[in-house]
């Protein structure tokens, strides 16, 4: 399906209850957090091409073996180039170097001396949306060829975008809440109490529908001393300290120096973590996930709230 400006709509009048095919929509969200609608007719900028939308290009690491055939050892999604051709104008020259400017400085990621990523938005009929964490590394040319433009007032060049991610992510997070289960009436549940959504006991079953594993965020509530296992995995992690009434704790856990572990007040609780090693903060793997969430110790104001990001091959 095409990135293209505004409605599209077939030849001729509707036929009564069919919905023509709309065009996806294109949104750069700079580092200073302002949307650029790339998409928008009467915009000031428009695109007018996109490649490196769809699959990623994949590093694939093996050695040969003594019949001279390759055994794979490793195969990984990587960073992909995003190329967006656009075209930029004003209705005078003043207005159209100001532009200019403005959008120089929104594809300049970079922001007091460190790498400032934007976000690639590619927004689909259904009101759905996934995006890229992504670097300018090819901006805005003055090409020679404006001179012949009327007034100065407009141009277009190609922009190239260098994704930190190699796979999409959904724009809006996927939110689960887990809460105590409550016993017989006025019998309170006895610890370790097994956490499942609105107080269903048991093990508990997440179905991660993208296409790639992620990496979850979990907010925990106190009382009580949680462990987090991902059977499916076999890894697991938690707290070596138990969580008082209306505490909590905010565990990332994702790769490549992203995980951190913090309390309701931004203190660093990283030390506070039970785990052998960094891989032990698990992701979701694609598919269904069994696991096993428990709070020692824990009240019917216990609670765990899972957010996560589903990743995808294209947008």
């Amino acid at each position: 399906m095409p990135l293209l400006a505004g409605a599209q709509t077939g030849p001729g009048p509707n036929p009564p209850g069919f919905d023509w095919p709309q065009p996806l929509r294109l949104v750069y969200i700079d580092p200073d957090g302002v949307e650029w609608d790339l998409s928008d007719l009467a915009g000031p900028v428009q695109v007018t091409g996109v490649a490196g939308i769809g699959s990623p290009p994949v590093s694939l690491a093996g050695f040969t073996t003594p019949s001279g055939a390759m055994l794979a050892q490793n195969y990984r999604g990587t960073g992909r180039a995003v190329i967006v051709g656009i075209i930029a104008g004003a209705d005078t020259q003043a207005e159209f170097l100001e532009l200019q400017d403005r959008l120089a400085d929104a594809l300049w990621t970079e922001r007091l001396g460190e790498p400032a990523p934007g976000t690639l938005r590619v927004q689909r009929p259904d009101g759905t949306a996934r995006q890229l964490r992504v670097l300018v590394t090819a901006g805005p040319e003055q090409a020679d060829d404006d001179r012949d433009k009327s007034g100065l007032t407009w141009t277009s060049f190609p922009i190239t975008f260098r994704s930190i991610d190699a796979f999409w992510a959904d724009a809006a997070p996927t939110v689960l809440t887990f809460q105590s289960a409550t016993g017989a009436a006025g019998v309170p549940p006895m610890p370790p109490v097994a956490l499942a959504p609105y107080a269903v006991l048991g093990n508990l079953t997440v179905t991660n529908t993208g296409k790639a594993e992620t990496w979850p965020l979990w907010k925990i509530t106190g009382p009580g001393t949680p462990t987090l296992t991902n059977t499916t995995l076999g890894r697991a992690f938690g707290l070596d300290v138990a969580l008082s009434a209306g505490e909590t704790v905010t565990i990332n856990t994702g790769p490549d120096g992203e995980a951190y572990a913090i309390d309701q007040d931004g203190d660093d609780r990283w030390e506070d973590l039970v785990k052998s090693s960094p891989r032990d903060l698990w992701p979701l793997v694609k598919g269904t996930n069994q696991l096993n969430l428990v709070l020692a110790g824990s009240s019917a104001a216990s609670k765990i709230e899972l957010s996560y990001v589903r990743r995808w091959l294209r947008a």
